[in-house]
């Protein structure tokens, strides 16, 4: 009987249906929340990790393979609901009477929320978050028996620790991560659901069809336009590969590129979503967050990084593409080329609502607020395009119209419910570092290592977010390394914007790194590649998102902080320059087949560039310059090997 309720396919209870009808709730509230502010936020954030929790065991009972692991989930469940509840009609009595002093039942309560947590991150995320979570506890706990001065610390009793693990105190798993998951990062997941159900991946694969699918390698430059388009979106970059890999890799190797280089370029393109503007991967809103600084400074400060990254990459696949002997629309199965004005006719309402969530955006609405606006306008204008298309059966359009924005708010809730509880595992462990002081101790030893020299300080933390972020997904690599490394380089005279900037990219290429280097291994399997061989292609192809940090540290132009707009255009050029002959040298494949002193020479050129200095500079631009003249005037000479 137990198995059969539990059945995700059949039965009495249908957990796709409860799924559907919990993600829809979630939606709902949140909205409401957005517009009317109906719930003090300790009780919305109780709210918002609660039924993400239900949402997750919901869907892991209906995934579970035998009845006993359905029964789990289902127990699971029930205790959610239990600590929860408890928590949301509790509310009033914990931040009032009982912030110095929890009752016993609060301690089990706030015990139970953490355990469900765990769980549930566990379920969708594997061990490396929630052990993130209980390294966390532990050190909290038993901190005071640990030997070093950085690691000691007094201690924290029980009440204390669950306190900022949970309640009364409304930290931890119910703390200010939380708050900006309910208040703002749902709603972006919802917007990018309606915007994925409503023909958003087919819209852009198809623009970026137009835009590259003719050139040579230009289905691999179609990857790269349409990963960075979805990953700006997307919280998620292995999601991100997951969706546009499929379609995305095998036509590349149908078209002639060897499986790890297709695997590479579809992870580094990803990754790179994650920081391009104006989502940002929802690493901008977590950034404002963090910082406070405003949404529209950081995406302008965000724009000419990524704007190079993308150069190079895009680069680099029209270099392997001529290295390879690749034609333009070589392969059996190039991807047709829509008509623009189909495109336009079929989701140009889609790109209305972009723009509006973008002018939204930048007129410094609160991002809520955008994000909602932004689900609302799609919602109307989906419905509005499809009547219009399809005016002769007018029901018929709307009710296939109403089934895919369903379907869009059961993905971005589900994927919002996914977000919130790795934010709120997170969060455990950012309170109890930061409560204990440990955040403050590393950043005075790396400055003590340092020694003064900002140089190496740099190298410091960027190994430490590429440490401390392996393995995570991109809003936790980022919360993480902004609490543990980006405290000790602002201490250094760096900006609030240069410190947050130089480690994102580094957490977000931690993804990219190996041992670990989850997107390379997921569009790996995809493109059914070695993993370590796919691994090393992707960090030889997204280089630039390892130099580009140190590149505008010491380049400030490129994040739009200073010089006039005559000295960040000259900064761009020299940077485009360097990159270019990067490039060139990483490939092997200039406008001629470039042999290995070429390419040493280019490498020591680039590197002059980048530096600070004018005479490195001139140095470096006019080598490059005099290296690229010599291999253009001797493309005749080798013309089956240029680009």
């Amino acid at each position: 009987m137990t198995s059969k309720l539990l059945n995700g396919k059949r039965g009495y209870l249908n957990t796709a249906n409860l799924i559907l009808l919990l993600t829809l709730v979630m939606v709902v509230t949140h909205l409401l929340q957005v517009f009317h502010y109906y719930l003090p936020s300790g009780q919305f954030k109780t709210l918002h990790l609660g039924l993400a929790l239900l949402i997750i065991f919901t869907s892991a009972a209906g995934h579970a393979k035998h009845w006993l692991g359905r029964l789990t989930y289902a127990g699971c469940f029930i205790l959610a609901a239990i600590a929860a509840g408890y928590v949301f009609l509790e509310y009033e009595g914990l931040i009032t009477d009982r912030v110095f002093g929890p009752e016993p039942a609060d301690v089990f309560i706030g015990c139970l929320l953490v355990a469900v947590c765990l769980v549930a991150a566990w379920q969708q995320w594997g061990l490396t978050i929630p052990l993130i979570g209980v390294i966390g506890l532990l050190y909290g706990y038993f901190g005071n028996t640990l030997p070093t001065q950085l690691l000691y610390h007094g201690g924290m009793g029980l009440e204390r620790l669950v306190s900022y693990a949970s309640i009364p105190n409304f930290q931890g798993v119910l703390g200010s991560l939380t708050e900006l998951s309910a208040g703002t990062i749902f709603i972006f997941m919802v917007f990018a659901g309606l915007l994925k159900a409503t023909g958003g991946i087919d819209f852009i694969m198809g623009f970026a069809t137009k835009l590259a699918g003719n050139s040579r390698g230009g289905q691999a430059k179609i990857a790269v336009l349409a990963s960075a388009f979805m990953g700006m979106i997307s919280g998620s970059t292995v999601a991100n590969i997951a969706s546009t890999g499929t379609m995305t890799i095998p036509t590349m190797k149908r078209t002639g590129f060897k499986a790890p280089f297709a695997g590479a370029v579809e992870a580094v393109a990803s990754t790179g979503g994650q920081m391009t503007p104006p989502v940002m991967g929802l690493t901008a809103f977590l950034m404002v967050g963090v910082t406070g600084l405003a949404y529209d400074q950081v995406i302008l400060a965000a724009a000419i990084p990524a704007g190079l990254y993308y150069f190079y990459l895009i680069l680099a696949v029209h270099l392997q593409a001529a290295r390879d002997g690749i034609a333009p629309n070589q392969g059996p199965d190039d991807t047709p080329t829509l008509p623009a004005t189909y495109l336009l006719a079929r989701y140009g309402h889609l790109l209305i609502a972009i723009g509006v969530l973008v002018f939204l955006l930048v007129s410094r609405m609160p991002p809520s607020y955008a994000a909602a606006y932004g689900c609302l306008a799609i919602v109307v204008l989906e419905l509005t395009s499809s009547v219009i298309r399809q005016y002769r059966h007018p029901l018929r359009a709307l009710g296939v119209s109403f089934t895919r924005l369903v379907e869009g708010l059961r993905e971005g809730g589900f994927s919002g419910a996914t977000i919130a509880v790795i934010v709120a595992v997170i969060g455990i462990f950012v309170e109890v570092l930061t409560a204990t002081g440990f955040a403050q101790k590393l950043s005075y030893l790396m400055l003590g290592i340092a020694d003064g020299s900002l140089g190496v300080l740099l190298l410091i933390a960027a190994a430490a977010c590429l440490i401390f972020g392996l393995g995570l997904p991109t809003s936790a690599a980022y919360i993480l390394v902004a609490l543990l490394t980006a405290p000790a380089l602002i201490d250094m005279g760096l900006s609030m914007m240069a410190a947050h900037m130089f480690v994102l990219y580094f957490a977000v290429f931690s993804a990219l790194t190996p041992p670990v280097a989850i997107a390379s291994l997921i569009a790996a399997r995809i493109a059914e590649a070695p993993y370590f061989t796919t691994a090393v292609q992707a960090v030889k192809i997204g280089l630039p998102g390892f130099f580009l940090p140190f590149l505008f540290v010491a380049r400030p132009e490129l994040l739009l902080l200073e010089g006039s707009p005559l000295d960040q255009l000259i900064v761009i050029a020299i940077s485009l320059l360097a990159l270019s002959a990067l490039n060139v040298a990483m490939v092997g494949q200039g406008f001629i087949r470039t042999n290995w002193p070429q390419r040493l020479i280019l490498l020591v050129a680039s590197t002059l560039t980048l530096v600070p200095g004018q005479l490195g500079t001139l140095v470096g631009c006019s080598v490059i310059i005099a290296m690229f003249g010599f291999q253009f005037t001797m493309r005749p000479k080798y013309a089956t090997g240029s680009a």
